[in-house]
């Protein structure tokens, strides 16, 4: 597996992850979350939805989960562990972002923006 610096999520990636922070989703749900999280701006289509899905599998950051009373081929996944970290990780470091661009703007412009 690789380690928090070496793993590049992707906007996807992201997003996913902080859909899932909130409760266990399929990956129709998880569009549909994402979408309204982003008031309209990301719409993550099925070509892209499941492959990420696989990837973030494969890396252990999700999990599918197990529900009996769940639709034929529906599968749920939710975040695990180290999907938590990452996307803590990943948090972290936009904050970080954001506080540089902040500096350099009031520096720049006054605080008055572009």
């Amino acid at each position: 597996m690789k380690s928090k610096s070496s793993i590049n999520l992707n906007e996807p990636s992201f997003y996913i992850l902080l859909a899932l922070s909130k409760e266990p989703m399929s990956g129709y749900e998880l569009t549909r979350n994402i979408l309204n999280i982003t008031k309209g701006r990301l719409e993550v289509r099925t070509g892209t939805m499941y492959p990420t899905l696989k990837k973030l599998v494969d890396f252990k950051l999700i999990k599918q989960v197990d529900e009996s009373s769940q639709e034929r081929n529906k599968k749920t996944y939710q975040l695990t562990e180290e999907g938590k970290k990452i996307l803590q990780h990943e948090v972290d470091m936009l904050n970080e972002k954001l506080e540089e661009v902040k500096l350099i703007m009031n520096e720049t412009y006054g605080g008055r923006g572009i």
